[in-house]
């Protein structure tokens, strides 16, 4: 499949911002250590992966475990 992988963390309580976009999830999951949702520690946040095309979906690769 090719598609884009990309971080997103909350900003506040309404809001979240994507942080940035990768080509691999490797590179996704070594970028999540550096980022953090809202008043959380770093690596916490969501990383999804979305498919070029389309009309496709984004399909969540990891989330924070005690989500």
């Amino acid at each position: 499949m090719n598609g884009i992988y990309y971080i997103e963390n909350t900003v506040d309580e309404r809001r979240s911002k994507i942080s940035g976009y990768f080509q691999t999830e490797e590179e996704a999951r070594e970028a999540l250590k550096e980022c953090s949702d809202w008043f959380m520690c770093n690596g916490t946040g969501i990383i999804w992966f979305k498919e070029f095309g389309l009309n496709k979906q984004a399909k969540k690769i990891y989330a924070n475990p005690d989500w």
